[in-house]
């Protein structure tokens, strides 16, 4: 989903300057609302590669200027979205009672591989609830999808129970997301939410480079995306989460 959300800038610029665009996803919901052709995500024929991984071993540049450099485009990481499912954000706002909205995102499998690849990457339970336990007078949204490796604390899980679409509709009313290193990066960076992402000291430490080359200097490309890493003391990491919003 992550890879899909950096794309819609780039569809967006293409149908400003009269371009006929066909988007190559799995992810279809991301790209609502434009007037765009959605095919199954595939390598062929494909005049724009909007992606990172070619610059990855670059220090000088962050993942969305990767992705700009990629596809030869250099436009803003942002989107308008219009909120689809207002039934759940009504509800959402209902239960928060005036309370500032969290969604939160952790314990979830790294970039859902079946191989385990990425593992490295997620960060342990107790970092992420040391951030969330600080933000007691917010109201918090559990999001993703999956199995979990392991609960956090929140006011309401909403854990498999959304679509694509309902994810960016919760991002867009948001006050903030805190998240382990994942979608939740362009999620928060494309609609200009404040986030705090908690990277774990072991990924950094990965003896695989494309892991350990995930740096936040890398991955967060706005200064509204600030993180900590789960081997910092639990003080520090609920002062930067109370410092979020």
């Amino acid at each position: 989903m992550g890879d899909a959300l950096y794309l819609r800038p780039l569809v967006e610029y293409c149908l400003r300057r009269g371009d006929s665009v066909t988007v190559m996803t799995a992810y279809r919901e991301v790209f609502d609302g434009l007037n765009v052709k959605i095919e199954p995500f595939n390598r062929e024929r494909i005049n724009i590669v909007g992606h990172y991984t070619h610059g990855k071993s670059n220090v000088a540049t962050n993942q969305w200027q990767d992705v700009c450099q990629s596809a030869r485009i250099s436009v803003p990481l942002r989107t308008a979205w219009t909120v689809r499912n207002l039934a759940l954000v009504r509800e959402i706002q209902s239960a928060a009672q005036g309370r500032k909205i969290i969604l939160a995102h952790a314990g979830r499998e790294p970039m859902g591989r079946a191989d385990g690849f990425g593992n490295e990457m997620l960060p342990r339970a107790g970092a992420v609830d040391d951030a969330l336990g600080a933000l007691k007078t917010y109201y918090v949204v559990e999001i993703g999808a999956g199995k979990k490796a392991y609960p956090i604390r929140s006011n309401q899980s909403l854990i498999n129970k959304t679509s694509v679409a309902d994810l960016l509709d919760l991002a867009s009313i948001c006050n903030g997301i805190v998240a382990q290193c994942s979608f939740c990066v362009p999620l928060a960076e494309i609609l200009d939410k404040p986030a705090m992402f908690v990277w774990a000291a072991r990924g950094l430490a990965s003896r695989v480079p494309f892991i350990r080359l995930s740096t936040p200097a890398k991955v967060l490309s706005k200064p509204s995306s600030r993180y900590v890493v789960d081997d910092w003391t639990t003080q520090t990491i609920q002062e930067a989460a109370r410092a979020l919003c």
